[in-house]
């Protein structure tokens, strides 16, 4: 499943691109030192919901990898116009068009031919700041009866999809479901109605590396570079983190046990050898441990950590407090000893890690930056 040769990189010059999602205002300027947590561009606009798209039902079929590569009309990036089509099929004797329309205007985030699924995130600049939904038409009932149907009350969050309320109907149950998520701001029971208010927040685009702003994106971001050496995983769960390197193992076999953590190892990344178990894993991030690097890890203990089965496909995007890059595989691996060398010798240092993995088209690798230089600031 994964290929076994390490890529590793003793010394070269890491070039990260940092973009916000929807123009705003950038922070640096060219040749200002940065350190990972340097906040490099902000923006207030209203975020935008995630909108997914099974192509897979849109299509009312069962599409090979390559026919849903061929499908596809945009590529990961792509701005796209609400109704705007985003992929095309011809299927059947008769050689029927299907074609799937975008429900919103946006960005294409990410695409997963393995799951046949496409991510648009609706351009906030055009998301509606509220939304007035009328929860007594849906459900059939007298608007003075909505707050028995109710499922969330005034001042409660809620996210886009979710069920804001249910009654028995002729047929079963019938549901009233939030359009966008936001925070419910009045639950009228004279007219039915429910106002979800979607409230503005800043977002933020930190450096992620340490190093130097070599190109500004104007209202979009940065450039930052450094000299680094830098290490290539073969699967890996959760974003991008960063912190102090700390070796808990003497060779490329050992295993991090419960037993060799401590509350100092908050905040730090850990190499643990060539295997770390489920009970390992829970205690780091019960203490604040940012990242696991490992040789080798079981599937099923990756399971039981997220509680859920992973996507293979695509990785990086898992509610994980902890990022995990395994430079090895599956079940218990010793490291490269190469690996295990060079991760021994930035002991201590600063270093930047990613655990998100894309195994089929747009491969992408789970990585560890470790930093060259120690001269970065603010």
């Amino acid at each position: 499943m994964f290929s076994t040769e390490v890529v590793l990189q003793r010394e070269t010059v890491i070039r990260k691109k940092r973009r916000l999602p929807l123009p705003g205002e950038v922070l640096v300027v060219r040749g200002q030192k940065v350190t990972p947590d340097t906040i490099l561009a902000k923006t207030e606009y209203l975020p935008g919901d995630p909108y997914i798209i099974d192509l897979q039902r849109e299509f009312k079929a069962k599409l090979t990898f390559e026919e849903l590569e061929k499908a596809l009309v945009k590529k990961v990036g792509e701005r796209v116009e609400a109704q705007e089509v985003i992929a095309r099929h011809t299927s059947g004797f008769w050689g029927e068009v299907f074609t799937v329309k975008s429900p919103v205007t946006g960005y294409i985030e990410f695409i997963s031919l393995v799951q046949g699924r496409v991510l648009i995130r609706e351009d906030g600049r055009l998301a509606k700041p509220s939304v007035i939904v009328n929860v007594a038409r849906d459900l059939d009932i007298w608007p003075r009866l909505l707050g028995v149907y109710m499922q969330y009350r005034e001042g409660d969050e809620v996210k886009q999809g979710a069920i804001l309320a249910a009654s028995p109907g002729i047929a079963g149950m019938d549901y009233s479901f939030a359009p966008i998520g936001g925070r419910i701001e009045r639950i009228c029971t004279r007219t039915g109605t429910v106002t979800i208010v979607r409230e503005a927040r800043p977002t933020l685009v930190d450096a992620y590396i340490p190093g130097e702003v070599a190109e500004v994106l104007p209202g979009q971001g940065a450039v930052v570079q450094t000299p680094a050496a830098y290490l290539q995983g073969v699967f890996g769960l959760g974003g991008e983190a960063y912190g102090p390197l700390r070796l808990l193992v003497d060779s490329p076999a050992g295993e991090l046990l419960p037993d060799g953590l401590r509350e100092e190892n908050r905040g730090e990344i850990l190499v643990a050898g060539g295997y770390v178990g489920l009970a390992a894993m829970q205690k780091a991030m019960q203490l604040g441990v940012r990242g696991i690097i490992t040789g080798g890890v079981d599937a099923i203990d990756l399971v039981q950590l997220l509680g859920k089965e992973i996507a293979v496909g695509i990785t990086g995007h898992e509610d994980l407090a902890m990022t995990i890059v395994i430079t090895e595989g599956f079940g218990p691996l010793p490291m490269n000893q190469r690996a295990f060398d060079l991760l021994r010798e930035h002991q201590d240092h600063l270093v930047s890690i990613n655990g998100q993995t894309q195994i089929r088209a747009g491969v992408i690798r789970p990585e560890v930056i470790m930093p060259l230089s120690t001269e970065v600031g603010g």
